[in-house]
């Protein structure tokens, strides 16, 4: 036996009028089935999709894109894919926009601007059919004019551009309002408030709902208790110290997400210091990111996963409807009370 006689036979490709073929329909009502085009009875498309199934086949990407002129591919561009908040609203874009046929592509830009530039042009050369954005800032940036060149719709997670796109947004503002109201009402008055991205949306309208909520309750507003930090835990933990060192420490502490309210009760735990008897802390961020601590906290919540299925809703229908108006969600937060704020120490001891 020689070897060509031996050697295996190559599979075959299974392809459109083996479907048909199996189906017993036409070649075109298969094109018509696969593709999703209109007049498919739905028994149709149960014998077209079970032929399918049984043969194995698979649909050719890229002669489905060039026959359609869509990709079914969508671009979502964020900072930090570790950051928790991220990974769960990722997560929620994956599965609503995989619901539709559609494929997501993600890509972090770790806080760098020029490589977010080199991300969105890159989707836009990929054919991507359209993309979801939080970038590293916003405002009159360099990606903000890269963004208003795109010619694909784009879905903007919590920032403020001046462009023509869709924005899914979180409302910051009241519920850091909400928070400082709360502890206002303990007794505090020298709140401490831990924000990341001083130059993007959400620090901006954190800090406004700070200083109104401040105004509402008539407190006294002292600029050295609002931090800009990042998003590593070692700055927080350096800030809370310095804070704590103060001849007017604060009581009370508002903070976002886990990782950055985590390096503050370290500092706080180290200076001696009891959480609530000592110092009220707030966290803000979703539910699963401080469930573990202790005690259990009392968080400014917002549903992650929500404001990924949104953004994922807004661009389905953003390219279902390509000439509708631009549409902005804002989807709200809560003040959620757990076991971590209690009035002052020194309005304990004006009680008794």
């Amino acid at each position: 036996m020689n070897d060509k006689q031996t050697a295996a036979k190559p599979t075959k490709k299974i392809s459109v009028h083996d479907v048909a073929r199996e189906a017993g329909v036409s070649i075109g009502s298969v094109s018509r089935v696969l593709n999703g085009g209109r007049y498919t009875s739905t028994d149709l498309v149960a014998r077209v999709t079970s032929a399918a199934r049984k043969l194995g086949y698979q649909p050719d990407a890229k002669a489905q894109s060039l026959r359609s002129g869509t990709s079914r591919t969508i671009g979502c561009l964020v900072t930090d894919i570790t950051n928790p908040l991220y990974a769960a609203c990722v997560s929620a874009i994956e599965t609503r926009l995989a619901a539709d046929g559609f494929m997501l592509l993600l890509a972090c830009s770790h806080y760098d601007a020029a490589r977010e530039n080199e991300l969105i042009k890159l989707f836009e050369a990929r054919g991507m059919d359209g993309m979801i954005v939080a970038t590293v800032g916003d405002g009159d940036t360099p990606v903000s004019q890269v963004l208003g060149e795109s010619r694909v719709p784009v879905v903007v997670l919590d920032r403020d551009f001046d462009l023509d796109a869709d924005y899914v947004l979180i409302d910051h503002r009241a519920g850091v309002a909400s928070a400082v109201k709360y502890l206002a009402e303990l007794g505090h008055t020298r709140i401490a408030l831990f924000t990341p991205g001083m130059g993007m949306r959400p620090a901006r309208e954190r800090i406004a709902g700070y200083l109104e909520a401040h105004k509402a309750a008539k407190l006294a507003v002292d600029r050295k208790l609002i931090r800009g930090i990042s998003n590593q835990v070692h700055t927080t933990y350096d800030d809370m110290r310095a804070l704590l060192q103060m001849g007017e420490a604060p009581t009370a502490v508002i903070g976002m997400s886990s990782r950055i309210v985590s390096g503050a009760l370290r500092a706080i735990h180290e200076a001696g210091l009891k959480v609530p008897a000592d110092i009220s802390v707030v966290s803000i961020g979703s539910s699963e990111a401080t469930e573990l601590m202790w005690p259990p906290m009392t968080q400014v919540r917002f549903d992650a996963e929500a404001h990924g299925r949104a953004a994922a809703e807004v661009l389905l229908e953003r390219l279902r409807r390509i000439d509708e108006p631009r549409r902005k969600v804002t989807l709200s937060t809560q003040l959620v009370v757990g076991n971590s704020c209690a009035a002052p120490p020194v309005v304990k001891k004006t009680r008794r």
